[in-house]
């Protein structure tokens, strides 16, 4: 009986294989691609067969790997709790549970397995659960009904719809989409901007992709399979603007979050195009070292290994690209402390706006949509009267009180900022608005820092409308020339060197907490999995004498730190050591004098493998280590 059960599971997967080559592949994708209302399409669907039809007309993936479709039930008691599928001992996908869709179950579709036997894998926690495996992708009818009202169209395994101009467009703009929430029944959006009209789009095409690989998104760096997208992404939109024969300097790309760093990487390869970015993540494995990711995408080395968003920026920076970028302080994780403090970039306009991550893209619609526009049907200057402008010190804040004239007051739906630059670069202040409109001024949370906002050039205040107009007012005088704490220069927004023998700066800002550091590093041994950080008081301490780990653990890079304003932060500035050095350990050792936050600061540091050792002035090893899950107690 068990040759024979064998036997028919060969059969089957023989039967499926043929089902799911190169060729069935392509008859399917084909027979996707037909009218609706053709004949070939009404027999599938009188037959019941437009789902298996679907499923082997999606993304392909090597042979041996599967989708796999998980549904947790009885999940309310495990709500807001880490939960991992584990493939024997390998955890395949991890989570934190949140509710789903009200009236919906809660699934985790399109996790990318190497086995279709569903018994060889397990949930780490307690609840009943069931996992369906195929190898062709798995949807719900609300992602079908979305990708319809969308006009998404599938293209071997690149995913997009087009709008607008698609007979002769002199101009293009290419869209990528950020997340969705990760219990969402429509896993893969797409950002159409609907705010944009035909009209808008009478002489340009608008491109929208769509992030379809793994579970919820790959950035658009690799397909489910893991291998690079690149090449085929770049080459749809390629073929576009060689097709129409637009020059890149007509194109446009834009993405918010997750859309923006996917924005800078495929701008590489047009050089001449404007950016239009929010919130971008800088640093993709730094970014996913949080509880949505931590067990999915942070486990791909495939994104480790790409190109950075940062990385690309500064390059693009060098170049004087064109480049309008919205942000807030208060997104460390995104900005990884490298947009609040750039400066003296020709072509880089900055648009600061108060609130979280998810807030920007929506209290900055207008500025993005006013940009957009401005982009399509050119520029729309206007000017209004600044009639009075009161500013004033607060701690080591500046906030200033604007009243503009009759004209002005009578824009709806504007942003408004305080104007000024860096350099090269301008910097705009996002304002609030008062009951009276002749008023705006700056929030608690808007205002501006004399350690890197250029309060001495503040000189204008200006209004963007979502229809492309932008209204600028200069203000009658400067703002307060009290004098307010800070360093009185442009703080280092230097990267971060992972072997460099002169000490370096590197500035760590989190909101309202800004820290400068010097260092150096180097390398120790190549096959080593841990990054030794030691914080000194003496930057030219020398490193040949500094402890190191051997044996099991071995350092793979040796870095030398010297607090030069306090220890704000400090634990951010070891998690992006370690992160950038792609170790799997992190060692801290803290020499000499320093207080109990400090210790405590850095067994706060977001690592599962690290190790912190105190270090007295004689430099002994006063509690022999501290592993992840301990706490230094005392000092020496």
């Amino acid at each position: 009986m068990k040759l024979i059960g064998n036997l028919q599971r060969r059969v089957v997967r023989a039967g499926r294989a043929s089902v799911y080559s190169p060729l069935g592949t392509e008859i399917a994708r084909k027979l996707m691609a037909s009218s609706p209302s053709g004949m070939a399409r009404r027999i599938i669907e009188s037959k019941g067969l437009e789902g298996t039809v679907r499923r082997v007309a999606s993304e392909s993936l090597p042979e041996g790997m599967y989708f796999a479709k998980l549904t947790i039930n009885k999940w309310e008691r495990h709500r807001g709790k880490p939960f991992r599928l584990l493939q024997g001992t390998s955890v395949v996908y991890g989570n934190e549970i949140e509710p789903p869709a009200r009236g919906f179950p809660l699934e985790y579709r399109n996790i990318v397995v190497t086995s279709d036997d569903a018994s060889k894998f397990h949930l780490d926690i307690d609840a009943p659960y069931d996992l369906k495996i195929g190898r062709g992708a798995f949807t719900t009818p609300q992602q079908l009904k979305y990708d319809e009202q969308y006009g998404v169209q599938q293209h071997g395994d690149v995913f997009y719809s087009l709008r607008g101009n698609t007979t002769n467009p002199s101009k293009i703009i290419v869209t990528f989409p950020g997340f969705g929430p990760s219990t969402s029944r429509i896993s893969y959006a797409v950002s159409y901007l609907k705010a944009i009209t035909d009209a808008d789009l009478k002489d340009t095409l608008m491109v929208c992709f769509q992030d379809r690989y793994l579970a919820a998104g790959s950035y658009m760096m690799v397909d489910s399979g893991g291998r690079p997208l690149h090449g085929r992404v770049r080459g749809v939109i390629e073929g576009l603007r060689s097709k129409y024969d637009v020059d890149s300097a007509h194109m446009l790309f834009f993405g918010a979050s997750k859309g923006g760093s996917i924005a800078i990487h495929y701008a590489q390869d047009f050089p001449d195009a404007q950016l239009l970015l929010a919130v971008p993540q800088m640093n993709l494995p730094y970014y996913f070292n949080k509880p949505f990711f931590r067990d999915n995408l942070f486990r791909n080395r495939a994104l480790r290994d790409v190109v950075q968003p940062e990385v690309l920026l500064r390059r693009y920076f060098e170049e004087g690209r064109k480049i309008d970028y919205f942000y807030t302080n208060s997104d460390e994780l995104s900005n990884c402390s490298l947009i609040e403090l750039v400066n003296d970039v020709p072509n880089l306009t900055k648009y600061r706006v108060d609130g979280n991550h998810s807030a920007v893209a929506r209290a900055a619609l207008p500025s993005m949509l006013g940009i957009l526009r401005r982009f399509l049907h050119g520029p729309n200057e206007q000017t209004f009267t600044c009639e009075n402008v009161r500013s004033f010190t607060q701690e080591d804040h500046v906030l200033a009180q604007i009243r503009v004239d009759v004209e002005a007051s009578q824009l709806q739906g504007a942003n408004w900022f305080l104007e000024g630059s860096l350099g090269s670069t301008r910097f705009l202040q996002l304002l609030t608005e008062h009951s009276y409109r002749f008023v705006k001024y700056t929030s608690d949370s808007q205002w501006l820092n004399a350690a890197y906002d250029p309060i001495g050039t503040v000189s204008a205040v200006t209004a963007l409308e979502a229809t492309g107009a932008r209204w600028t007012g200069q203000l009658p005088e400067p703002l307060t020339n009290e004098s307010a704490p800070g360093w009185r220069r442009a703080a280092s927004w230097t990267a971060l060197q992972l072997e460099t023998d002169l000490p370096q700066e590197y500035v760590v800002l989190d909101g309202d907490h800004l820290a400068r550091y010097r260092y150096r590093s180097a390398a120790v041994e190549p096959d080593g999995d841990t990054v030794e950080v030691h914080f000194v008081s003496d930057i030219d301490l020398p490193m040949d004498n500094l402890p190191s780990q051997k044996g099991c653990g071995r350092t793979s890079r040796l870095v030398v730190v010297e607090p030069l304003d306090g220890w704000v932060r400090v634990d951010l500035l070891a998690l992006r050591f370690v992160i950038a050095s792609a170790a799997e350990r992190l060692s801290v050792v803290i020499h000499g004098a320093h207080s109990a936050e400090v210790t405590s600061q850095l067994t706060r540091v977001d690592w599962e493998n690290k190790r912190i050792v105190v270090l007295d002035d004689d430099g002994h090893d006063s509690h022999g280590g501290v592993e992840a899950d301990q706490e230094v107690l005392s000092h020496a």
